[in-house]
């Protein structure tokens, strides 16, 4: 037995050894993904509508509708386990954030997106990350 084991006890499972590719909570991180991919592309067709924002432009919801069907592209590529999807993904979120901010619309819903982004699906996709081409 080692110090470490006297210490701290028997070490448990490692997190990163993960023998299936696609588990139930990867799954629905990238349904959660693909999720937060529609919430742009909605309130692009209500800002559209002038129901939402009604004094802005007609290119900030267009630009919205295009960032969200980027979310969604990645989310499915994070499901098929492309890193390129995965990467896309990360960035757009991030564009669409500092786009709004940029604009002055303080939105919440891209930048709890980011939070749950980093709390919830990284969790079942970094383990993962050896299976991603």
């Amino acid at each position: 037995m080692s110090s470490d084991e006297e210490i701290f006890g028997k070490r448990p499972k490692e997190y990163f050894e993960v023998r299936e590719k696609k588990s139930v909570a990867f799954i629905f991180s990238c349904l959660y993904m693909t999720f937060m991919g529609f919430i742009p592309i909605f309130l692009g067709i209500l800002g559209l509508m002038k129901i939402y924002f009604p004094g802005a432009d007609h290119w900030f919801f267009i630009l919205n509708i295009f960032l969200g069907i980027l979310m969604i592209i990645g989310s499915i590529g994070t499901f098929n386990l492309k890193k390129k999807g995965f990467y896309l993904f990360g960035i757009t979120l991030l564009v669409d954030i500092l786009f709004h901010l940029s604009l002055g619309f303080e939105e919440l819903d891209a930048i709890n997106g980011l939070y749950l982004f980093i709390g919830f699906a990284l969790v079942p996709i970094v383990p993962r990350w050896k299976f991603f081409k």
